[in-house]
């Protein structure tokens, strides 16, 4: 009995050694692969966001020059101030991941988890500015449902007032988590005899309950924030696609019927600005849904999917293509307005090709 206990002993040994062995090597193989491919994300996101530096800025000194007589100019120069901190917030995390940093720390004799360093400084600050984009989006989307819905009484509904106060409280609701999870952090520093350098720690402090504020972070960001959005943009961006398609129809129907040059005109530029949202709202369909999955998965399997856990190098590595998305996302706004908005090109114009 006892060597058969024995046996069964040294068979559960040897299982569990096995384990360890496939899980040191999947460990060893993903950061591998972590390793080969973060230079490149990075690199990606620093390329897209001088694009995106030099869009958005523009965006904000054309509208800004167009005046906001109509509200919507308020949400785009919103979208585009939010969108700036969104791409700039990324850049700084890609310098992170560069030989640049490296050299830089190794003057300095400097330790640091780059990955934790990262999401210290700068990941956190891109997330709460994405999220700020997508409910400036929603909003953006549902005033154009609005104008649809209701054209006469719109201007009645949604003033300037109303605009700002709204666009406020989506900065304020998009960075308070954020604020937050800041609180709960602390960081310290170690010296290491061994290697002669000073060790940066970055860590989550969870005393006089901490955690339960980190927690509701954790779950706005990655649960409630993301799908609400979503959906909401989603929703929206169905309605303003059947409208634009019947007004689309009406339009050949009645093309033979004389009307007023005036009212036409009117018509033709509500239609460019729905238009306009459109493109917008179904870039940040596409490109928004990889992080939020990220999120959702993250908050899952938090244990081991995430920063600190065994799956650290896979979840850096799908943070990164996702923040590129999210980047392509803050970039692309002004295609979209030289596209369809004819101010938007001759006041550009007129801006830096002065006579």
């Amino acid at each position: 009995m006892d060597q058969g206990a024995t046996n069964c002993s040294d068979s559960g040994a040897n299982q569990t050694v096995s384990a360890c062995t496939q899980l040191d090597a999947f460990g060893q193989h993903l950061e591998r692969i972590y390793l080969m491919l973060m230079p490149c994300i990075f690199f990606t996101a620093s390329a897209i966001g001088v694009v995106g530096v030099i869009g958005n800025i523009l965006n904000i000194l054309v509208f800004a020059k167009l005046g906001f007589a109509e509200t919507i100019n308020i949400s785009y120069v919103a979208l585009a101030v939010s969108d700036l901190f969104c791409v700039l917030s990324t850049m700084a995390s890609a310098f992170i991941f560069t030989p640049a940093m490296q050299a830089l720390l190794q003057y300095y004799r400097v330790q640091v988890d780059l990955p934790r360093f990262a999401n210290f400084t700068c990941i956190l600050p891109q997330t709460a500015f994405s999220r700020t984009t997508a409910f400036l989006t929603a909003w953006i989307s549902l005033e154009r449902c609005l104008c649809v819905l209701f054209p006469t009484r719109v201007r009645l509904i949604i003033t300037r007032r109303v605009t700002k106060m709204v666009v406020f409280a989506m900065f304020v609701l998009g960075c308070i988590p954020a604020v937050i999870v800041y609180f709960t952090m602390e960081t310290g520093w170690s010296f290491d005899p061994a290697t002669n350098t000073t060790i940066l720690l970055i860590y989550h402090s969870f005393k006089n309950g901490n955690n339960v504020y980190h927690s509701i972070s954790t779950i706005l960001y990655n649960a409630v924030y993301p799908v609400l959005s979503w959906i909401m943009v989603t929703t929206c961006t169905i309605f303003l696609v059947t409208k634009l398609k019947n007004s689309a129809k009406w339009r050949k129907a009645n093309a033979h019927i004389d009307s007023d040059p005036n009212q036409g005109k009117a018509r033709r530029s509500e239609t460019r600005i729905t238009k306009t949202v459109v493109m917008i709202a179904c870039v940040f369909i596409v490109c928004s849904l990889p992080i939020s999955l990220q999120n959702l998965v993250s908050l899952a399997f938090r244990h081991v999917y995430s920063t600190y856990g065994s799956l650290r190098p896979l979840f850096v590595v799908n943070t990164g293509f996702a923040v590129v998305f999210s980047e392509i996302n803050s970039s692309l706004n002004i295609i979209f307005y030289l596209i369809s908005g004819a101010k938007f090109r001759i006041t550009l114009k007129q801006m830096f090709f002065k006579k």
